[in-house]
């Protein structure tokens, strides 16, 4: 019996020296990888906004500036029109305008690859890109309302195009723009005891594991010229295999704002009499995992007119329509949206120009 007490600490310690071999080469094996990766594939992380010459800027949207977009996937010139918004812009009325987030605005793109610059230049329309990174949909509804009465627009159409995953709570998602900026403005604004409880208690809800997973990456993305190659080169697949689960209380104040917001659009456009579509943008991963008709139908739950989807357009190989690091619409995705558009208004555009 002792021998066989003994037998077994010995396979045990050379168990636990073989795991501890294991992960010393491992850590090895990463560190050298590292420190190749930095030597001879050296790659940022994040992106800036320069001039023309390199120097950093810090307004997007000053009036009649130029300056470039630049990252490890694109270095893409900007305009600014003497109105404040990127281009395509009017000196006189427009026909369309177009409103949403960075996606609208062209992350990434040149101004003559957005959506909106493809769209009009081809159907020959006065267009005004009201498109705004990092807003939520009341910011742009909002903004929007602000051009409308400074410069006295009467638009015959207004297109929003909302980017959001029903599935995922993750930043840029406008349905998590909406949950932020509704818990904030809500917290104090004259609700009962009860609902102020309700509301902070759906805000509140215990970070998942997948969300503390993808703050990590982020941290690690600062820190590792690897982990930034493996994103730069896998980044769809991914973004497919970690999702943060929004949870149903998170969700339902969600759509409470997105409900309030397109609402708003609703009655924007009663006012001033312009015709309004919304269009549904979604995450390359909401496509991998097949998941974009949940979003469509989650969306439309709160919305006032059918919502439509382009995910279709991307199905076929959606990888090759996003930047793989970056994560927003590449030229040819943007391509895609544009052609979407025209095949679906040329009609209508051309009927216009006959009258």
């Amino acid at each position: 019996m002792v021998e066989s007490a003994v037998q077994r600490g010995s396979v045990a310690r050379e168990w636990v020296l073989r795991f501890l071999l294991i992960v010393i080469s491992v850590l090895f094996a990463l560190s050298l990888a590292e420190m190749v990766a930095r030597a001879f594939f050296p790659i940022s992380d994040g992106r800036d906004n320069v001039t023309l010459d390199g120097r950093p800027i810090k307004d997007w949207f000053e009036p009649g500036s130029v300056y470039r977009q630049v990252s490890n996937e694109y270095d893409a010139v900007t305009t600014i029109t003497d109105k404040g918004h990127r281009v395509p812009g009017t000196d006189g009325n427009p026909d369309v305008i177009f409103v949403g987030d960075s996606f609208t605005y062209g992350f990434g793109l040149r101004d003559d690859e957005t959506f909106a610059s493809i769209y009009c230049d081809r159907l020959h329309l006065a267009c005004v890109n009201l498109g705004m990174p990092g807003s939520g949909t009341l910011r742009q509804v909002e903004r929007l309302e602000a051009f409308i009465t400074r410069w006295n627009w009467k638009p015959k159409e207004v297109k929003l195009f909302f980017f959001g995953m029903s599935g995922s709570f993750s930043s840029g998602n406008d349905f998590v723009d909406n949950f932020d900026r509704y818990v904030r403005e809500h917290a104090h604004q004259g609700l009962s005891e009860q609902d102020q409880r309700e509301i902070t208690l759906q805000s509140q809800q215990p970070i998942g594991f997948a969300e503390r997973l993808i703050s990590w990456q982020e941290w690690l993305l600062q820190r590792s010229t690897l982990v930034r190659l493996v994103k730069y080169y896998w980044g769809p697949m991914l973004k497919s295999l970690v999702v943060a689960d929004p949870g149903r209380e998170r969700m339902e104040v969600a759509l409470i704002a997105t409900r309030e917001s397109l609402a708003k659009l609703d009655d924007l456009s009663k006012q001033v009499g312009f015709t309004y579509k919304i269009y549904l943008l979604v995450p390359v991963q909401d496509i991998i995992r097949g998941t974009d008709g949940d979003t469509l139908a989650t969306l439309n739950r709160v919305s006032p007119i059918l919502v439509i989807s382009t995910a279709h357009l991307f199905r076929d190989r959606p990888q090759d329509y996003y930047f793989a690091f970056d994560g927003h619409l590449n030229a040819q995705g943007s391509r895609q949206v544009a052609e979407f558009l025209i095949q679906n208004d040329q009609p209508h555009a051309s009927s216009r120009d006959s009258r």
